[in-house]
Order: C-alpha cells, then sequence, then structure tokens
C-alpha cells in the first residue's frame, strides 16, 4: 500500500558529475558526518569469521568494491572526493572483522553486475534485491527501500497510484528495475485507453533530478533515500508525491560457489556488528528510519510491502 513519505535525512552530497553539482546542488554531506569514524573504530578482527572467507579473497587480502555513488545518504562522494555513507561505512567495518581491506572504484549502475560478472569487481554496493538478478548476483540485503515519485512543487502535481501517470513525462536512472514496472503501466494506460507515459531514462540519479529542475521532465521516479534527501534538502525544487516500498538494497557478490560463500562469511561479520550496535549506530548516523533496516542480513531475501 502506498504510504505518506517521511523525512529524516542528514546533510550529504552526491556528486558525481561535478559541473552538474553546481547547477542542481544534489546530496552535500557535512564534513562532520563524513570524518566521523569513532563507530567503526572499535572494529577488530574476529578469527573464527575470518577463516570462513574463502581462500580466493583472503589470497588478495584487498578487495574491489563498485560502487555507483548517487543514492545519498546510503552511497555518495563526499567534499573530498571519497565514497561515503551507509553502504561504505558498513561494508568497510565487515571487512575490518574479516581481515580484509577495501578498495572502493566508482562504475555506473549499467556496469556494475557486468563488471561482476567479468570478474573486474568482487562485491558491488549496491542494488536493489530482486529474484531476476539471483542467476548472477547473491545478495545480503541491508536496507529497506522503496520508489518515489517527485514532482515540482510549483506543479500541484497529484498522484494516488502509478495509474495516475498515464500520458506523462518520467524520467527514470537507467537500468534500475522500475523501469519494466514503468513499461507495463505505460502498457496498462494505452489498454485503458489513456495515452502512454513517455519515459526517459539517464545515467545516473543526479541527471534524472536534473532533468526536472529544467522542465525536461513532468516527473521523476527513483529510489526513496535519494529522494527523501533532495526533497528534504531542496523543498523549492523536489516534492514527494507518491511513495511505496519495492525492494530491499543489497550488497552483491558473485553467483557463484565462492560468491555465495563469501556472501555468508560477510553476513555473519554484519550480523556481529548488529549485536555489537554498529549498525544501528551507523543508521542514526546516516539518518536513515530504523523500520528500514534489514537488522538479520538475509540473503536474497528482499521484502516487499
Amino acid at each position: 500500500m502506498p504510504k505518506q513519505i517521511r523525512l529524516s535525512h542528514r546533510i550529504a552530497r552526491a556528486a558525481a558529475i561535478a559541473a552538474l553539482a553546481v547547477m542542481t546542488s544534489p546530496c552535500f554531506v557535512s564534513r562532520a558526518y563524513a570524518d566521523d569514524n569513532a563507530i567503526t573504530s572499535a572494529v577488530k578482527v574476529d578469527p573464527v569469521l575470518a577463516a570462513a572467507v574463502p581462500a580466493l579473497y583472503r589470497q588478495r587480502q584487498t578487495i574491489t568494491v563498485a560502487v555507483n555513488p548517487e543514492v545519498a545518504p546510503v552511497k555518495f562522494v563526499d567534499d573530498d572526493g571519497n565514497i561515503a555513507g551507509l553502504a561504505p561505512d558498513l561494508l568497510a567495518a565487515a571487512a575490518t572483522m574479516l581481515n580484509l581491506k577495501v578498495k572502493f572504484v566508482q562504475a555506473s549502475f549499467d556496469s556494475l553486475i557486468p563488471g561482476l560478472s567479468a570478474n573486474r569487481f568482487d562485491v558491488l554496493l549496491s542494488l536493489g534485491d530482486f529474484p531476476s538478478r539471483h542467476g548472477k548476483v547473491t545478495f545480503v540485503d541491508y536496507l529497506n527501500v522503496g520508489q518515489t515519485i517527485v514532482a515540482s512543487p510549483q506543479k500541484h502535481l497529484v498522484i494516488k497510484s502509478l495509474g495516475d501517470l498515464c500520458g506523462m513525462q518520467i524520467a527514470m536512472p537507467r537500468g534500475t528495475a522500475p523501469t519494466e514496472q514503468a513499461n507495463q503501466v505505460s502498457a496498462k494506460c494505452v489498454a485503458d485507453g489513456k495515452k502512454p507515459i513517455s519515459i526517459a531514462t539517464y545515467p545516473d540519479t543526479n541527471m534524472t533530478l536534473l532533468s526536472l529542475t529544467n522542465g525536461t521532465s513532468q516527473a521523476l521516479w527513483v529510489d526513496s533515500p535519494a529522494a527523501n534527501y533532495n526533497v528534504q534538502k531542496f523543498p523549492q525544487k523536489y516534492q514527494a508525491v507518491f511513495f511505496y516500498y519495492n525492494s530491499s538494497y543489497g550488497m552483491g557478490f558473485s553467483a557463484d560457489d565462492n560468491g555465495k560463500r563469501f556472501a555468508s562469511a560477510v553476513q555473519q561479520a554484519l550480523v556481529k556488528l548488529q549485536k555489537d550496535g554498529v549498525y544501528d549506530k551507523l543508521m542514526q548516523k546516516w539518518g536513515l528510519p530504523t523500520r528500514d533496516g534489514r537488522p538479520t542480513f538475509p540473503i536474497n531475501d528482499p521484502m516487499y510491502e
């Protein structure tokens, strides 16, 4: 069922494209939050859990983690050009417990799964856990997320269901799972004798946001964490007009045996971090509501409402 979205995010920054950052100012982070490592500084190596990491990754010592840093406060680029947010903090803490080092590399969303399949990346941070992806990715779910329709507050747009988007110009980040749903909704519009949805896709969330501010799009269809942050930070530009839960964010690992065993080891480390209070503190640090947490970190088990 649609829910009234609640906005409770701290100041954060995502600037994947510097020129766009000046024009749209999406996602700034306060240095006080970006530099605060007191929460994870006490995390130590757990020899038992570290032994569960497959030899393939233990021998590498440093794992390569691909991030599309465009969804503040979950994953973004901070003022110093570093990858920051809940997901990097959480994975880095788990890696410390498993006696591994982490190298974060920026990648476009549509290159994440192909890069994992080609062994260019060891872990993905992060993407929606959908059953259609389970053949290529093993997910360790850590956060429930939804989709939000965002519009300009000056337009006074009222959306009570996705069917109300018929005939509208909608923008979405390229390669995301809701694109298929948008096409299905558009097909139903036509079947019901209404105009189809005009769907435009953009390389990332920042470009999608820009399409609304420059008038190219009438509304945006984006992940709820990014929508929540920008609606709160820039209320004169963005308004949430519709929300629904649709999946969970998951850290992505290979679907082969090594990947599955590595995912299991990371899951165990995350559970220990939760028991030690680290997970809840990180959720609070990044302004994410407790109700959206996945404190058991299930594998390939997205939650829907």
